[in-house]
């Protein structure tokens, strides 16, 4: 019995993650359009309003998105009432958002200088100091993905976007922390207008684009995802719309099938255009309550 105990004390100490975050990003005439779902689950709880995109003083025209494990945080006391409150005040033990975000802004004032190779090593490196002096927190991810990093960029004078994406995960057998899986997508104003996910992927592919969850997608949605027209031909509402649609479809989906790390809350929607910063949209603005995927329960 005593024993047992200890193992729960140990297991209360070790660094909570918070997860979560499904990010849809689309191109448009006026720029490249990244929107992200605001629930992030800890312990269990599922918490709305969490800032998912992350800007960045420079490169210019840059933001970053982190989806899976997105931070660790020093676990709560047992007495901690409201866990939600909790995230918002916790004392990070890892946030990679803040890695990326100060790796960029230190090392890369040009984006076309950017080496994601190089990113990602300080992104492992930063997880295996946590993994150090605190064994078995990646266990729960054990031969799957920790986290990943979505950097997007929209270049003015060209007015073409990219999309830089990578993997972090831990091996099942040696627990070693390493990358996988590299992306670079560049879209041209000529390129086919589209949208593209990241984060609960495996989900909204075969839930909403290819199963039940697509009869919430409206119909301009699905003409513009459809539709072969160029970038030059998107709209920047209709690509803010598309955006949006797509993250509340998934969001009703999850209410009947539940996503692995949930999708939900009011939905905040950032602008890579002819400012230099990133420029918000809209944050988390409330949806009609007869509709609204943050007051639905489950």
């Amino acid at each position: 019995m005593a024993r047992f105990l200890a193992i729960i004390l140990l297991a209360c100490m070790a660094p909570a993650p918070a997860n979560g975050t499904l990010v849809v990003i689309a191109a448009s005439a006026s720029g490249l359009v990244i929107a992200a779902d605001s629930r992030t689950s800890l312990l269990g709880t599922r918490c709305d309003d969490q800032y998912k995109i992350t800007e960045v003083r420079r490169p210019h025209r840059t933001a970053v998105a982190v989806t899976g494990n997105i931070a660790f945080i020093k676990a709560p006391d047992a007495r901690e009432a409201d866990m939600c409150r909790y995230l918002e005040s916790a004392p990070r033990m890892l946030d990679i958002a803040l890695v990326v975000k100060a790796y960029l802004e230190r090392k890369v004032p040009d984006f076309s200088k950017l080496s994601l190779e190089d990113l990602a090593s300080e992104c492992v490196a930063a997880s295996q100091r946590l993994q150090n002096s605190n064994p078995g927190v990646f266990d729960s991810s054990a031969g799957g993905e920790i986290f990943s990093v979505v950097i997007a960029n929209y270049d003015l004078r060209s007015k073409t976007s990219t999309i830089m994406n990578f993997v972090v995960r831990i091996d099942v057998a040696t627990h070693e922390i390493r990358v996988d899986r590299f992306t670079h997508l560049t879209i041209s104003p000529q390129s086919r207008r589209g949208v593209w996910s990241y984060g609960e992927t495996d989900y909204i592919n075969r839930y909403v684009f290819g199963g039940f969850g697509r009869d919430y997608l409206s119909k301009p949605t699905k003409d513009f995802i459809l539709v072969d027209k160029p970038v030059t031909e998107a709209p920047l509402d209709q690509a803010v719309a598309a955006t949006v649609d797509i993250i509340q479809a998934a969001s009703r989906t999850a209410n009947i099938v539940p996503a692995p790390s949930g999708i939900g809350g009011p939905i905040d929607i950032v602008l890579l255009g002819k400012k230099h910063h990133p420029e918000r949209i809209r944050w988390k603005e409330i949806a009609d309550t007869r509709n609204s995927p943050q007051n639905a329960s489950r």
